[in-house]
Formats: structure tokens, sequence, C-alpha cells
């Protein structure tokens, strides 16, 4: 078996690049079908065909935050010598950097689900950041506060608008089309 994985390079549709993991360049669709209204879970008052898919795509706000976290963490490992955020980028960089060296080969999203915890442990880095100090003035700490509150529930409602693809729910297919914020989630 790993001789077998260790020179698959055939193209197929879904496969992505190292490069296009973080920013969610290429998900892969584990299921899809276009119901016509009153079937498979198509309301029977819709005008149009629905659809429905499991899309392997994760919260989008969720993986773009932690492109952000990661140079967070970068930066407080370098400059303020934080092994907590050493840890979660050695982690990260475990799980990430040795896709690398196989960008010939047939590789998909889904083999980033290794790291996800780690970027999750780095966006809650940074989100503790952003709350501030405990010493901080009161200020600052409802700044943080609020603005570490919105990103959260921004991320919670990112979460329920895409729950239709995570779980192959039928919607019409106006609204798929609305979820496809990337030309290459189609």
């Amino acid at each position: 078996m790993y001789e077998f994985h260790l020179h698959l390079d055939s193209p197929h549709t879904y496969q992505s690049n190292p490069w296009s993991w973080l920013v969610l360049g290429r998900p892969v669709s584990y299921f899809y079908e276009s119901p016509s209204p009153g079937t498979d879970g198509c309301p029977a008052d819709a005008s149009q065909k629905c659809a429905r898919e499991v899309l392997a795509l994760g919260t989008p706000l969720l993986w773009w935050a932690a492109c952000f976290a990661i140079v967070y963490i970068l930066w407080r490992w370098a400059f303020r010598r934080d092994w907590r955020a050493g840890a979660i980028a050695c982690a990260i960089a475990a799980g990430y950097l040795p896709w690398f060296l196989y960008q010939e080969r047939t590789i998909f999203f889904f083999y980033a689900v290794v790291f996800v915890p780690f970027l999750c442990l780095a966006v809650a880095m940074m989100i503790g950041a952003i709350l501030g100090p405990p010493g901080s003035s009161d200020t600052r700490r409802v700044i943080g506060a609020t603005s570490a509150g919105v990103l959260v529930l921004l991320i919670a409602w990112n979460f329920i608008y895409f729950w239709p693809l995570f779980t192959g729910t039928a919607i019409p297919i106006d609204s798929w089309r609305a979820r496809m914020w990337l030309d290459t989630w189609v």
C-alpha cells in the first residue's frame, strides 16, 4: 500500500496543492446531487431544483482567521520567545510542511485534517491577545472583548451558513451557488 501511494500521480478533479489549503483553495466534494422539487429533501414548492452536497470545506472564516493566527504565533515565538506559540507553530509545521515535498503527486485538501486542531489553538492564542492581558485598562479589555466576541460570532455564523454543505442538506440551487464563494469550490 505504501508503494502504491508513494508513486500515485494520476490527475484528479479534486486534487489540490498544499499552497492552497490554508485559504481553502480546492475542497473535496464527497457527494453531490441535484434533486427535483418534492424529492430527496427538496421542498415541493421550490421553484427550481435543489442541491445536496457534502463538501470537505472547513469553516472559511475560521480558516482565514487561522492564516492571520499563524503569522501572529510566528511573531510571538520569534520576538516574545513564547514557547506555547513555538509548540503550536511546530505542530502545524509537522502536519503541513511535509506535503510540499510531494507537490507532483495526487494530494487532497482533506490531508490537512492532521493540523486543524493546532490551527484552532493558534486562533485561540490570537483571540487571547485580542482580549488583552488581565492587568489592562477597562477600556482596553472592553474593546478586546468586543472584538474577540465579534470574531467568534462571525465564525459561528459562518459555520451555520455552510452547515448544509457539511451535511448534504437539500437547499435551493441559488442558495448553493451563493455558498460557492470561490470559483474553485464548484
